[in-house]
Formats: C-alpha cells, structure tokens, sequence
C-alpha cells in the first residue's frame, strides 16, 4: 500500500475501526499498520478485548474485503435498509431523513446503497423518458374512440334483435288471430 499512517493517527481511529465505521480504503490502510507496528496492534488487541459492543469483527488483522465489509453490517443498517426507499420518496420524517444521511456519511454500505439506488432511479426516469419520446401518439383517445364504437355497435345489435323479435311476436300474434 503506498499510502502511510502515523501511530497517532492510528490510535486516533482505532475506536471508530473496532466499531466498524472506518471506510474499507482506510480500513486495508489500517490493517497494513497494524500488521507491521507491534506497539500499534498492542493497543488494537487490548481495546479489542476490552470492547463489548463490537458487532461482526474478526480478531484477525488481515480479513479479507468481503469480512471487513460485514463490520458494517449492523442493526442500524439492517434499520437503514428498510427505510431507504421511503428516503429517496421524501416519506420520512425530519429525525429518520437525519439518521439515514448519518448512517449514510458513516457506513460505506448504506453509502453504496443510497449510490446505487440514485442510479437506479435515474435509469428508470431516462428508461421512461425514452419510452415516452418513441411513442408520440396519445393513445388514450384512440382506445377511448374505439370504445365508443364499440358500445355503439352492440346497442345497434341489441336494437335489432329486439326489433326482429317485436317482428316476429307480431307475425305470431296476427297469424294466431287469424286462425281462431
């Protein structure tokens, strides 16, 4: 890695990496410190120990990415997930839209989230927006005609059954009168 990290500032993240809310570029930073500075990973080991509220950390210095990952897969980004849809409709309140940009700010999942769906919704509003330009045609009134001539048509076709039927009633009753 050519990027250095003094021991100052590794022992100033260090609580924010045991918790999980250091981003995974300086997350890999971090470990490659603490892989080579004993008096570093000394401190990181008793604070490890020391620490209760740890979710998802592995004792290992060297997780690979997918591990580092899920530090950050916590009850609150479970909580964050399940209301990022109502976030990007402008659906929650004041306090919720706060803890979303939090968590957003200080999770690189809930960060990727949010990135991907933007994308997301973006794709979909150029997707409709093309399908729109394609079809010039308002085809409401079309379909809205045709319905209309189609009603038509059927009254037409009542109209004549009931007019062959008076037709025929007439003939029988003539033709019974005529008999008796």
């Amino acid at each position: 890695m050519h990027k250095k990290i003094t021991c100052k500032q590794v022992q100033a993240i260090l609580p924010f990496y045991l918790k999980g809310r250091v981003n995974p570029a300086l997350t890999e930073i971090i470990e490659e410190h603490l892989s080579t500075c004993k008096h570093c990973k000394e401190l990181y080991l008793k604070a490890f120990e020391e620490c209760d509220d740890l979710i998802f950390i592995d004792a290992d210095i060297e997780s690979p990415a997918e591990e580092s990952q899920e530090r950050f897969a916590t009850k609150e980004y479970a909580d964050f997930k399940r209301k990022l849809s109502a976030y990007l409709d402008s659906e929650l309140e004041d306090n919720e839209n706060i803890r979303i940009k939090k968590m957003t700010i200080s999770n690189p999942l809930a960060r990727k989230d949010l990135e991907d769906m933007y994308q997301f919704k973006r794709l979909l509003h150029s997707s409709f927006a093309r399908t729109k330009e394609r079809c010039k045609h308002d085809f409401s009134k079309i379909i809205l005609k045709k319905l209309d001539t189609e009603n038509i048509s059927q009254a037409d076709y009542f109209m004549r059954i009931a007019t062959i039927l008076l037709f025929l009633s007439a003939v029988l009753s003539i033709s019974f009168f005529t008999q008796v």
